[in-house]
């Protein structure tokens, strides 16, 4: 919660924090913790624990609550007593921005009646030696958060020198010393070849009580619009910026992001049209004049090579604009392709629609299935077809990485029951969009459900991709 605020809120992972199954072990009932926050700093942090009963047993003592909440929030902070936080509270609740109030990335004012009264910006810190106390010591005490609502987080190593922290502020027009902390995130540079930087984002995280208001958005942006700003300044140009292991929420938005920005971009928008108008032109005539030379299956690879993201406008609009590394380009290509289809009213079937499905199974493939050591070739797109139940899949970190997909042999039954049928994709953004999670070996499937074998495997991707598509269709307009 926050001091003077009251912008209350709770966590949605406890387990990092205290036991793997979320429990505290050795109150009565009514046990209460509470942490309070100054909401610009997030110092003063008062731990407030409150019950009835707790268990004296020596053998088996009671969980130390302030121990493990002092493991991720530093004892500095932290006061012995609720007037001590309050005094000091009230002590610090003016105060400048840390680091001389940041790079300001973006800055807008808030919308509606009782966000009138606030700016809103992004602002962009450094760890340095010299600004430990201030900004080193702010980023200690909001840090923490990640572990109650990031699953896996981890505490970065800011002595490292390379990470930039993105910080997203409200603060009150009428006395700009009256400022809270509302979200963050944190982006580590990579070195890319010759002389370059790459950006990884770390984190990104909103508070609660700022969520909904489409302030991931705007972290994300701001990102891209530093990265911009790089390229201004001699011999300080970012390649490009990936994202390391995103959670499916991040990475919608990061589609989404990433379409819009693609849209306003004309070298981008023009491509995708072109595209789009070679691939049909490509069906449509004959190469040699002979129509039975020049059957279906030439149409459909010059179809597909209409399709294809050009280099050049991945080198100048995706890369060098837009900051977009190449895996995700080609997501946000098939996203402007499937989009601007939609728009035309181009048919579902047909050896375009086919092109473009053959396209994006063979980006999905190339992706996912190198991790099983076959070639593209084994997993057929004729033996693809549709399955209601999951499959087993770990998902790997970092960009462009591998998905691991179990390797199960099909039983020569199952082998029989697969139809030859590869145009199984569900189309309608009408439907549903429905998360799927990555299942994990415990999982309760009967015993009569086997992993799915990797043509399976790559079927599910190739419905989700679809399903993105359809989502992003309905948000982004060309």
């Amino acid at each position: 919660g926050e001091g003077s605020e009251e912008k209350t809120f709770e966590p949605e992972f406890a387990h990092q924090v205290f036991r793997e199954d979320e429990t505290i072990y050795g109150y009565s009932e009514d046990l209460s913790v509470d942490i309070l926050c100054a909401p610009n700093t997030f110092e003063p942090r008062f731990v407030d624990v409150t019950y009835g009963e707790k268990v004296r047993s020596s053998l088996n003592p009671a969980d130390d609550i302030r121990a493990n909440l002092n493991a991720w929030f530093p004892e500095a902070g932290t006061t012995t007593t609720k007037e001590a936080f309050l005094k000091r509270a009230e002590e610090t609740k003016e105060m400048e921005i840390p680091g001389d109030g940041g790079k300001i990335i973006a800055e807008w004012d808030g919308e509606g009646e009782e966000e009138s009264g606030l700016r809103y910006s992004v602002r962009q810190f450094e760890f340095k030696e010299s600004e430990r106390e201030t900004v080193g010591r702010w980023h200690d005490n909001v840090e923490p958060f990640v572990a109650f609502y990031i699953d896996a987080a981890s505490k970065i190593d800011k002595s490292d020198g390379r990470w930039l922290w993105f910080v997203l502020i409200a603060q009150k027009k009428d006395n700009l010393k009256r400022w809270a902390t509302c979200g963050f995130s944190t982006v580590y540079q990579f070195y890319a070849h010759p002389f370059q930087r790459r950006l990884r984002i770390s984190q990104v995280l909103v508070l609660p009580p700022y969520q909904r208001k489409g302030f991931g958005a705007k972290l994300l942006d701001a990102v891209r619009v530093y990265a911009q700003m790089q390229d201004k300044e001699e011999g300080k140009e970012i390649a490009d910026i990936t994202v390391e292991d995103p959670t499916d929420q991040l990475q919608r938005l990061r589609d989404v992001r990433d379409c819009v920005a693609a849209t306003e971009n004309e070298g981008i928008v023009q491509a995708v049209k072109t595209a789009a108008r070679l691939a049909f032109a490509a069906t449509t005539s004959s190469a040699n004049g002979d129509p039975l030379v020049d059957d279906r299956k030439q149409k459909l690879k010059r179809a597909q090579s209409a399709l294809r993201l050009p280099k050049l406008c991945y080198d100048t609009n995706f890369k060098k604009d837009l900051k977009i590394c190449e895996p995700q380009a080609k997501r946000v290509w098939e996203a402007l392709l499937f989009v601007w289809a939609k728009q035309c009213g181009a048919p579902n079937e047909g050896i375009v629609a086919d092109a473009f499905r053959t396209n994006v199974l063979n980006r999905l493939k190339k992706k996912h299935m190198a991790s099983l050591g076959k070639g593209e070739d084994d997993v057929g797109s004729k033996r693809i077809r549709d399955t209601e139940d999951g499959f087993i899949m770990c998902k790997g970190g970092g960009e462009g990485e591998r998905v691991e997909i179990e390797d199960v042999v099909a039983t020569e039954n199952e082998k029989k029951n697969i139809n030859n049928n590869n145009n199984n994709n569900r189309k309608g953004g009408e439907e549903e969009h429905h998360h799927r999670h990555n299942q994990s070996d415990d999982d309760d499937r009967g015993d009569d459900e086997r992993p799915k074998d990797p043509a399976e495997a790559l079927a599910d991707l190739f419905h989700e991709c679809l399903q993105n598509l359809s989502y992003l269709s309905t948000i982004v307009k060309m």
